[in-house]
């Protein structure tokens, strides 16, 4: 398959595009050319800036066919729609990367139909936030009938080379026997490792797969019981202070936060559970901060 990648070179989005390549596809990404990226000589490179409809990198897009266009850094309805005018007539299938921050509200596990973008109004007084400006781009593309498209809502992902370093965060404060502060220890959590995520994607475009698909790992824990990996791996004990009123706590949510994965898994994709990897995650990043 001949593949079109916006945002191939960061994270998941990397791991993505070698996994096309692995598995033979021909890949093409586009980026604005500020940096360098690790695909020299194994994909076509454009050299694009994706939120700016008049630039020239756009012309040669449109000068090929592509049977499959994945978008990872689509954050906004506006931006969505350029994709897609830009898009008509080239290609068929739209694939992007959404989030578990289209949904709102606790609940205890959210499910693809707890958010429908065929049904949410998008009101223009609203500000545009990361969560809402991922309803929208939703909203956009249920809107057309030009595309067929896929969106993952991902919860958190994690790796290695997680560039936020949120989990590096509370291994550091543990290695540092530094007070932990968390809104709270019951609130359920699930995340998605990057590999994961990055097999998901390319799942869905090998199997021309549409519709919507949160990807998230199975068996969501307690937040304590990232807390109890984070003490086994590092052997301190943590002092973990319980602040509800705190603005930011990387991770932990106030209330339960997590998609449940059985539609992907009807369809055909697994997803591991977490304790499958997160400890062995947790235990080398304290390795590495250790050594």
């Amino acid at each position: 398959m001949k593949i079109l990648v916006f945002g191939g070179t960061n994270f998941f989005g990397k791991k993505a595009v070698q996994r096309l390549l692995d598995n033979e596809h021909e890949v093409t990404i586009a980026t604005r050319g500020l940096k360098s990226h690790t695909f020299q000589g194994k994909v076509g490179h454009i050299t694009l800036d994706v939120k700016d409809e008049s630039h020239a990198g756009w012309e040669e897009v449109k000068a090929q066919e592509w049977d499959a266009v994945f978008n990872n850094i689509c954050y906004t309805k506006e931006e969505a729609e350029l994709m897609m005018r830009q898009l008509t007539g080239i290609t068929k299938r739209l694939y992007v990367t959404s989030s578990m921050a289209v949904y709102s509200g606790e609940k205890d596990g959210y499910v693809e139909e707890d958010f429908d973008p065929t049904r949410y109004v998008i009101d223009p007084n609203k500000e545009v936030n990361y969560g809402e400006g991922k309803r929208q781009v939703e909203v956009a593309l249920a809107s057309q009938d030009e595309f067929e498209w896929t969106a993952f809502r991902f919860p958190i992902v994690l790796d290695d080379d997680d560039y936020t370093k949120r989990l590096h965060h509370y291994v550091e404060l543990a290695l540092n026997e530094e007070p932990i502060e968390i809104y709270s220890p019951i609130a359920k959590v699930n995340y998605v490792k990057g590999s994961i995520a990055a097999e998901s994607i390319v799942w869905a475009i090998e199997n021309l797969k549409s519709g919507i698909y949160n990807v998230g790992s199975t068996g969501p824990v307690e937040f304590q019981q990232m807390l109890e990996w984070i003490l086994e791996a590092t052997d301190i004990d943590l002092e973990v202070m319980i602040k509800p009123e705190i603005e930011y706590a990387p991770l932990s949510p106030r209330y339960h936060q997590y998609v449940v994965p059985d539609k992907v898994q009807a369809n055909g994709f697994v997803v591991n559970a977490l304790e499958s990897w997160m400890p062995e995650l947790i235990q080398r990043i304290a390795d590495e901060m250790s050594a």
